[in-house]
């Protein structure tokens, strides 16, 4: 009777780690298969994003650096404290700077950027009506740089802008 209970009891632990382990394996590919759709959501965001330099201008005796960009994809663009503005420049003083930019939503002071405002043409100043804030597909951004020390007479410079899903867009800046 002994070896009967110690046989029914080794079959039901066998039994119930068997359960476990397939519960286990069960769990893992859940949470693969999450993963793998929010990898492929994610590639789709990047392929259906575009963005288009349209002007750069150079303001504020080489202090304030003024660039457009046309969302030319079908992806909404918002997030901006999650995009990345980086820029190359030369100094009056023939050094070379490099300089990556926080986001503020307020007016920028010394090397910060801000989103300086959404249009339907930021040329005509035409404001946009439909969901103000977000870069509708169409839509054009003015992004406004604060650059300390100011950028350089006679200088070519670079400003690059990527955003939260990783498509940049660069334009050459001459003075």
């Amino acid at each position: 009777m002994e070896s009967l209970i110690t046989v029914i009891l080794v079959v039901t632990l066998i039994l119930f780690a068997g359960l476990n382990i397939f519960q286990e394996t069960l769990d893992a590919q859940n949470d693969l298969s999450t993963t793998w759709q929010e990898m492929e959501d994610l590639s789709g965001e990047r392929a259906r994003t575009q963005l288009t330099p349209i002007s750069s201008t150079i303001k504020n005796d080489g202090g304030t650096v003024e660039v457009i960009l046309k969302n030319e994809g079908s992806t909404k663009l918002a997030d901006f404290d999650r995009w990345d503005v980086i820029l190359q420049y030369y100094t009056d003083s023939a050094g070379y700077e490099i300089a990556w930019y926080p986001y503020v939503s307020t007016f920028p002071v010394s090397n910060q950027w801000t989103n300086a405002g959404i249009y339907v043409d930021a040329a005509t100043a035409q404001v946009e009506a439909f969901e103000p804030g977000i870069l509708n597909p169409g839509e054009e951004i003015v992004i406004q740089v604060q650059v300390n020390p100011t950028i350089g007479m006679t200088t070519t410079n670079m400003l690059t802008v990527s955003t939260e899903y990783g498509i940049q867009a660069s334009t050459i800046i001459t003075r």
